[in-house]
């Protein structure tokens, strides 16, 4: 049985359901009762329940993509802010994909402070140390583009579902988009009108991540400032 409708707002300790539901992320099982462990939108799909939160900090877990910045080099490699509590390590044989000479190769050729990163959470142990790696098709240092920073609880509000929310700001925004599970995106496009209006976007749907139809009203804000440049 469930006791609350889908996309409603619950708080910690709120009941959602009764019986044999699938626990997702943000709830947590007491006997057969399922309640809220944080304060967000109640998912209900089928079987399956999870609370999207409406504020925190992110806390990175292998297979995420993030956005980081240099802000520190050692002898094999650089540390990373991503926008969390804790900070990422990058090998540079994990930006590389090869094995690198420390006594003949200047590491900092290839990253100094203050550049941008697209990486994956490599590994996070037991004492929340991140490794990442960078050496995939995509990611590495980043060239030109806005970065913008919000709460790393409405990234899922950012892609919508089945990427809709994202579709409609790189489609109608005339946009190129990279998201990072830690609440950093890029955006790349040619006009900068339409950046700066993507970068609105981006800040509406942070401010409204729990009212629906909002992937509508972003549609709809687009097009109004599209058509207003052309006149």
């Amino acid at each position: 049985m469930l006791y609350v409708q889908n996309r409603e707002l619950v708080v910690p300790g709120q009941l959602i359901a009764e019986g044999g539901y699938n626990v997702r992320e943000g709830a947590f099982r007491e006997g057969k009762q399922v309640y809220a462990s944080v304060v967000g939108l109640a998912e209900l799909r089928g079987q399956d329940i999870r609370i999207i939160p409406l504020q925190g900090r992110y806390i990175p877990k292998p297979g995420d993509v993030v956005i980081g910045v240099v802000v520190d080099s050692y002898y094999s490699g650089w540390i990373l802010d991503i926008n969390s509590p804790y900070t990422g390590n990058l090998f540079v044989s994990d930006l590389l994909r090869r094995k690198v000479d420390l006594v003949r190769e200047d590491i900092s050729q290839y990253l100094s402070m203050g550049d941008v990163v697209v990486a994956m959470v490599k590994d996070v142990n037991e004492r929340m140390r991140v490794q990442l790696e960078a050496g995939e098709p995509g990611m590495g240092r980043v060239k030109g583009g806005k970065l913008v920073e919000i709460s790393p609880a409405k990234v899922p509000r950012v892609i919508g579902r089945k990427g809709s929310m994202l579709n409609t700001l790189q489609d109608v925004g005339e946009c190129e988009l990279r998201v990072g599970q830690n609440g950093r995106i890029m955006i790349w496009g040619k006009n900068p009108r339409m950046i700066n209006a993507v970068v609105e976007a981006l800040l509406m749907i942070e401010r409204e991540a729990h009212i629906s139809g909002l992937t509508d009203r972003v549609h709809l804000m687009l097009e109004k400032i599209k058509s207003e440049g052309g006149e």
